[in-house]
């Protein structure tokens, strides 16, 4: 495969990238996202509530609704427990890419408001069929010796907000972020590693941590995303150019 047209906005970073020019200081990367933190800490901090609390109330209530039993084997194997899941899937996903999407605009030094979290439930579909297939991928992948699974997870990191940022196709961006992230695996493979290790914060704490992993997460990501991949708004840029990025 080969990019035969633009991505919208500057494609030189991503040209790089694809290339593999871009030069990876972790420390660093983490060092800034860290100072951004700081920066930005009441939007990062109210964003990371709001999300937790929608999480907790929206699984909550339906728990409750769908009078699931968390204690019982049987009620989470049953149907009812898949709808939890497809729900919160379609509650979440937007939510979550507006959550990416900060992390973006923060580290392209962008004015962002927590209003930031609402703004793409127009891509709701595309969305959940695109963390369906990556879900659907990583399952397939952990019953196979449970190391694909764990690449397929690292390589499609930026799909989503590929898909929300840069208004690409869904099968396009999944192909587009494992292309990107296969150039630089050693580096993702330490930084997933690292929130690994910071996600076991959040257990130990009851979930207090998330304020601080939560952000930085977006924060890293969006970091690699704008050096990666270039940063654009779609509204600037022609319908041809969206068409496509990649030809088989």
């Amino acid at each position: 495969m080969s990019i035969n047209r633009e991505l919208s906005g500057n494609t030189d970073n991503l040209q790089r990238a694809l290339a593999g020019q871009y030069k990876f200081d972790v420390k660093a990367l983490f060092s800034n996202s860290l100072a951004q933190y700081k920066n930005n800490l009441n939007l990062l901090l109210s964003a990371t509530g709001v999300l937790m609390a929608i999480g907790i109330s929206a699984t909550f209530l339906l728990f409750n609704l769908l009078e699931l039993d968390m204690t019982s084997v049987e009620s989470m194997q049953s149907s009812n427990a898949g709808m939890l899941d497809i729900i919160m899937l379609i509650i979440m996903s937007p939510l979550l890419v507006g959550f990416r999407m900060i992390g973006v605009k923060i580290a392209a030094g962008e004015k962002v408001r927590i209003n930031e979290l609402s703004q793409y439930f127009s891509f709701i579909l595309v969305l959940v069929a695109a963390n369906l297939l990556i879900s659907l991928l990583v399952q397939v992948g952990l019953s196979l010796l449970i190391l694909p699974g764990i690449y397929v997870y690292m390589v499609t990191q930026f799909a989503v907000v590929l898909l929300a940022n840069r208004r690409a196709g869904l099968l396009q961006s999944i192909v587009l972020s494992t292309r990107v992230v296969n150039r630089y695996l050693l580096p993702f493979t330490l930084i997933l590693l690292a929130f690994l290790m910071m996600f076991l914060l959040v257990f130990v704490t009851i979930g207090l941590a998330m304020l601080w992993v939560g952000p930085m997460y977006s924060l890293v990501m969006g970091r690699l995303y704008v050096d990666l991949f270039g940063y654009g708004d779609p509204a600037t840029t022609d319908t041809k150019t969206r068409d496509s990025i990649l030809d088989a």
